[in-house]
């Protein structure tokens, strides 16, 4: 028997009776879970998307899923799964950490950040939007692809072949005028409560979300080609 902590990221259907739920944890890393057939039927449904919990699992190393024994919410989070915005915020953090994190080991700074923002999306009361780009932003350290923000001075762009900021005429490939540039240094940098102030309209957002999945892709070779994405863009036009 192994007992972890981890992030539900998400869920796939296997049979009628029985779901694969993919989490990240604490001690572990990624790991694909199969259920037990009893669990999907319970009334009160542990298993919840971004839900911090505690596993039991059966390791099998020559198995691609571990058994899941057990599993219990670790954090109360009375207003995610209440709220259109954020429900769907926590649906594209789902969707790009499976994406991102499927080979990802034992990374406790990774584990930590991704406990904080969930427990700080469920808390917050404004700037929702902003944070989700932060999110998406520092997250790229973490696994190990940084932003190099102290490279960044009044006036630069921001490239994404090495995540660095440039004069706009010293010829390095650019993906960004010098605003989006001020808006990327100021998502990695400021303190999270201060995210809500960067002045950023729906366009800039929607151009913003471009960059740092144009970031994924060219370094991870990752297609981004999911739903959630369009949802994003069109909550936050409303």
């Amino acid at each position: 028997m192994e007992l972890c902590k981890a992030v539900i990221l998400k869920t796939q259907s296997y049979s009628d009776t029985r779901k694969i739920i993919h989490v990240y944890s604490l001690e572990k890393g990624y790991l694909s879970l199969m259920s037990p057939s009893f669990l999907f039927k319970r009334k009160n449904n542990p298993v919840h998307l971004m839900q911090v919990s505690e596993i039991e699992y059966s390791g099998n190393e020559k198995s691609r899923f571990q058994q899941l024994n057990t599993i219990s919410p670790l954090l109360n989070l009375p207003t995610l799964y209440f709220d259109v915005v954020k429900m769907n915020i926590l649906l594209l953090w789902g969707e790009v950490l499976d994406l991102l994190l499927k080979n990802e080991g034992k990374n406790e700074a990774l584990f930590e950040f991704v406990v904080r923002s969930v427990e700080y999306l469920n808390s917050a009361t404004q700037g929702v939007g902003n944070f989700n780009l932060l999110f998406l932003y520092r997250l790229a350290g973490l696994i190990g692809y940084r932003i190099h923000s102290e490279s960044w001075q009044e006036g630069y762009v921001f490239s994404i072949q090495d995540g660095g900021f440039h004069p706009a005429d010293d010829g390095t490939a650019r993906i960004s005028g010098p605003n989006t540039a001020t808006a990327i240094h100021r998502l990695c940098t400021c303190p999270v409560h201060e995210a809500k102030d960067i002045p950023l309209n729906q366009s800039a957002r929607n151009t913003l979300l471009d960059i740092i999945f144009l970031f994924y892709t060219t370094h991870l070779g990752i297609d981004f080609n999911i739903k959630s994405i369009q949802v994003i863009r069109e909550i936050f036009q409303k």
